[in-house]
């Protein structure tokens, strides 16, 4: 069982790559590591950590931040499902922020559990392309998220970014489930409010959760929510580990 541990990913793994794929069908423990590609141009870089082709995954205390598309599960491809169906991938006290979409997006059967986790700023504008969200399961995969937090510094992206985040989200509800997915009212919510969906087969499920901002769409299955006092304690405690790990993980 491979662990990967106190290590700082700034660069893609080959230009257009991820800057962390696992797809060798092995487990790995990732710990106290930096995540980030914030330095790279979009057209440059895939996921910020992508988790595929029958690899597993358990994240803990970790920064993931700074990819247009920041977590994947799932390949996406009919030939990766019958590896990827069962797989798990789960996060523990990890902070996720700055990125446009897939924070996490799971696909294919996999599984994601998130807890204890803060996830902010999806739909950064300098991160951005074609729409944005923050936790998605479709496909078959499933999301299931425990005592964690979404926020967003603000609801406003620009009319450009808006407009374009409209059109995305409409253009892949047809996609994926045709006319079905335009009779969704949910279709129509900017991707900014998308803090936990699910649509086209998929699943998720929050517990113990909260979201930050009153405009932030409702988390699908939330009982036992958070209170407001607990969530700014778990933001700061996530903010102090990120720094420690700034700190101390060498450039």
């Amino acid at each position: 069982m491979p662990t990967i541990s106190h290590r700082r990913i700034i660069n893609p793994q080959e230009l257009g790559g991820d800057g962390l794929g696992l797809a060798d069908a092995r487990h790995y423990d990732v710990e106290d590591c930096i995540i980030d590609l914030s330095a790279w141009p979009l057209e440059m870089i895939d996921e910020a950590a992508g988790i595929t082709l029958g690899a597993s995954a358990s994240f803990k205390n970790c920064h993931i931040r700074g990819a247009g598309k920041l977590i994947l599960c799932g390949c996406g491809d009919v030939t990766g499902i019958p590896l990827e169906r069962g797989r798990s991938v789960t996060f523990e006290r990890c902070l996720l922020e700055d990125f446009g979409r897939r924070g996490v997006e799971a696909q294919d059967g996999m599984f994601v559990g998130l807890r204890e986790c803060v996830v902010r700023n999806w739909g950064a504008p300098e991160r951005f392309s074609a729409r944005s969200f923050a936790s998605w399961a479709h496909a078959g995969g499933e999301i299931q998220v425990q005592d964690s937090v979404f926020d967003q510094p603000c609801f406003w992206r620009g009319l450009p970014q808006m407009w374009e985040d409209f059109k995305g989200h409409v253009g892949q509800a047809w996609n994926d489930e045709g006319p079905l997915g335009l009779l969704r009212p949910s279709t129509y919510i900017p991707g900014v409010c998308k803090a936990l969906s699910a649509t086209d087969g998929g699943t998720a499920r929050a517990r113990g959760c909260r979201s930050l901002k009153w405009w932030i769409a409702p988390l699908p299955g939330n009982w036992a929510r958070m209170e407001k006092a607990r969530a700014l304690a778990l933001v700061r405690e996530l903010e102090d580990m990120a720094q420690t790990l700034d700190a101390a993980l060498a450039a």
